[in-house]
């Protein structure tokens, strides 16, 4: 009898591997959780953050909307902030924006957030019914897209906004070349997460969270598939001072 079992391919298996292994190491970071942490948006595109110190009018940059805006929405209907989205793909870009648009404060901006302005090669995902795209081969394709890449810091100018006080990064790979040039305090963030993917290995996602942690954050958060939240300190001791009064 002929079989009809496909083989899986080496690579791919390596691959399936190394990921849970990544994911497996990274669930035993150290927390130092904080009051009044809560998961906004789906279970897919939920992320941890400390919701009753999120301050009206902060200005939030949320980079990878893939097919889901649920916690921009929840930012500005429960928080009242200022959500500025940024996607590469252009589908993915034009649903934010008609899913958005009942949201007063929300803007789509379709732009890779990278570690430079200017053209950056994305690979095509392989995961039907999806269209992320990565700049650090995340993905079992060869198909590649080339889309506008822009620092932070030059959206910041071009947006006016003298700071972001809540950044979201989930960029498929990518943030091991963003994250490390990210000056955060100079940026007045309070509240930063961002997803960590395989395409580094554990020690490097180690030392981007030594980075972080060295610029006066605390890792509070860290749901499946290695999606952590940091909150900077002076600002968590001042929202527990507040709620002790």
């Amino acid at each position: 009898m002929i079989s009809t079992v496909k083989k899986l391919r080496p690579a791919k298996v390596r691959t399936a591997l190394r990921r849970r292994w990544f994911e497996y190491r990274l669930q035993r970071l150290k927390l130092e959780p904080i009051d009044g942490l809560e998961q906004l948006g789906t279970d897919y595109g939920g992320w941890i953050v400390p919701t009753g110190a999120i301050g009206e009018g902060w200005t939030c940059y949320c980079v990878g909307a893939g097919g889901d805006i649920t916690v921009d929405a929840e930012l500005i209907q429960r928080c009242r902030a200022t959500v500025r989205c940024f996607e590469p793909d252009e589908e993915y870009a034009q649903r934010a924006r008609a899913h958005g648009a009942k949201f007063p404060g929300f803007s789509c901006h379709q732009v890779a957030v990278a570690a430079n302005d200017g053209p950056v090669r994305m690979q095509r995902t392989h995961i039907p019914n999806s269209r992320s795209l990565s700049p650090a081969d995340l993905y079992d394709t060869h198909d590649y897209v080339e889309v506008q890449g822009r620092t932070l810091e030059s959206l910041m100018r071009e947006l006016g906004d003298h700071e972001v006080q809540l950044l979201k990064l989930d960029i498929e790979g990518g943030e091991y070349d963003v994250v490390p040039k990210l000056d955060l305090r100079g940026m007045g963030t309070r509240v930063f997460s961002t997803q960590l993917h395989h395409t580094g290995s554990v020690r490097e996602a180690r030392q981007l969270i030594a980075h972080v942690c060295a610029q006066g954050f605390r890792l509070v958060a860290n749901l499946p598939a290695v999606k952590l939240t940091f909150v900077r300190d002076d600002f968590a001791a001042a929202a527990r001072d507040r709620r002790a009064a």
